[in-house]
């Protein structure tokens, strides 16, 4: 069903909906009015009653002859309808006594605790009321089809430019869409409304440009898994096309360096592959209670020898001998092991690297945090670079020999690892001066 069959169908519910209401009003405020009347003119209308009672008591509690009596004030009521015992007794005015028992206005006739009769009647006031509510029924049925009819026209009318109006911005949403489905980055919404049209179009505009950086990043990987891939396995070829062409055997120096690319190519594929689940969130954490600063040391003592081979100074202070926190080793063991590597890789020889493990509380958290910071004397970051080094294959040095360089990915494992513990890495940095990764870690 359409937007406008809908208006069109809400409208003729409403239109008949009012009549009804008009009509409704017009039957209530009937009573309302004559019921006002009453009491604006109380005491001629209680006179009128104690005529009528005196004259039962004083017939010998009987309405014989009543017919024929004369009432005082009943001169000032358009209509007197007396009725006992089921039958009518008397009838003064034009309407009928049934007429004027539903609509006139009721007095109850009492002889001590006896009720003795009913009296309706209608003062001037109220009969020229009840003449208004007959009038406007008989006219009610044509002007309710003249006004149903004019006022159908007029909300055909109505609808058909609001429906235009209103359905205008979502043609554009859907062309928009179109434009999406058919790959145009470029589409089109009314965002500069500030109704839900224009909240519905930003997130669209919001969506569409999320999609096109998945789209570019998914393309980015692509090639940047595709120009890793292609060095070790030009290599690769080129040995094994070599030997086939000559006939020689490989010698050990040759065979070391194929599996040296093979383990690359190995690496790449485990790290890619690692890197995604982590981020789809794929991975399921099995964590335990650990010892952070002993992680730390077991860390430590791994890449001590690739400090040596640099004499880079490596040093790692605990402030407590014991930090408690709920993680799984082997993935926090690869995040700090990611970035104390790199650590290691941009500081110069005759440097110097510092760990320093301890808790500590973060401002608007309630629980406490470990903090890990792993401070270096190296290169440094610009601050063109730093914004990206987690991102895939990214490398601050942008002449790093991919050979001793690693696969790019080490950063962006060791971030996704922290974040799927619910913590965080921050990074400092000065061109010259060497940076500062620090690294929180509820306990």
């Amino acid at each position: 069903m359409t937007i406008r069959t809908k208006l069109t169908l809400s409208m003729s519910v409403l239109i008949v909906f009012i009549l009804l209401f008009l009509l409704g009003v017009t039957h209530v405020q009937f009573y309302i009015f004559r019921d006002f009347a009453y009491l604006e003119d109380k005491a001629a209308f209680e006179s009128l009653r104690e005529e009528f009672e005196q004259y039962y008591r004083t017939n010998g509690d009987s309405w014989d002859h009543v017919q024929s009596a004369r009432f005082e004030y009943s001169g000032s009521f358009a209509e007197i309808v007396l009725s006992a015992e089921g039958e009518f007794l008397v009838q003064q005015g034009t309407l009928s006594a049934d007429e004027l028992r539903k609509n006139g206005y009721k007095l109850v006739l009492f002889e001590g605790d006896r009720r003795v009769g009913r009296l309706y009647v209608m003062n001037d006031k109220q009969y020229k009321t009840y003449e208004f509510k007959t009038m406007w029924y008989t006219m009610l049925p044509n002007i309710g089809i003249a006004s149903l009819l004019f006022t159908f026209i007029a909300a055909l009318l109505t609808i058909f430019l609001l429906s235009w109006r209103l359905t205008s911005p979502i043609r554009q949403i859907i062309q928009g869409i179109a434009s999406i489905q058919k790959g145009g980055a470029a589409a089109v919404f009314p965002e500069r409304r500030k109704d839900e049209f224009g909240a519905i179009s930003k997130a669209l505009r919001e969506m569409n440009d999320s999609l096109a950086d998945a789209e570019r990043t998914r393309k980015q990987l692509m090639s940047d898994v595709a120009h890793e891939l292609k060095t070790p396995l030009m290599i690769i070829q080129g040995e094994l096309e070599l030997a086939h062409e000559t006939g020689k055997p490989l010698s050990a120096a040759k065979q070391a360096s194929i599996l040296d690319e093979v383990l690359r190519l190995s690496r790449l594929v485990h790290d890619v592959l690692d890197l995604s689940k982590l981020e789809a969130g794929m991975t399921e954490l099995r964590p335990r209670t650990e010892n952070l600063a002993a992680l730390l040391e077991d860390v430590v003592e791994k890449t001590r020898y690739m400090a040596e081979d640099k004499q880079i100074q490596l040093s790692m202070h605990a402030v407590e001998e014991s930090i408690p926190v709920s993680v799984e080793k082997s993935r926090i063991l690869q995040a700090l092991y990611n970035l104390l590597t790199n650590a290691i890789y941009y500081t110069n020889p005759g440097g110097q690297i510092r760990l320093l493990v301890e808790t500590t509380h973060v401002p608007n958290r309630q629980q406490p945090y470990a903090r890990i910071r792993i401070e270096d004397s190296g290169v440094g970051i610009s601050e063109e670079d730093l914004p990206h080094i987690f991102n895939r294959f990214y490398r601050a040095d942008h002449s790093r020999a991919r050979p001793s360089g690693g696969t790019g990915l080490g950063l962006a494992i060791a971030q996704q690892n922290i974040l799927a513990h619910r913590g965080w890495i921050e990074v400092r940095s000065v061109v010259g001066e060497g940076s500062v990764f620090t690294i929180y870690l509820p306990m």
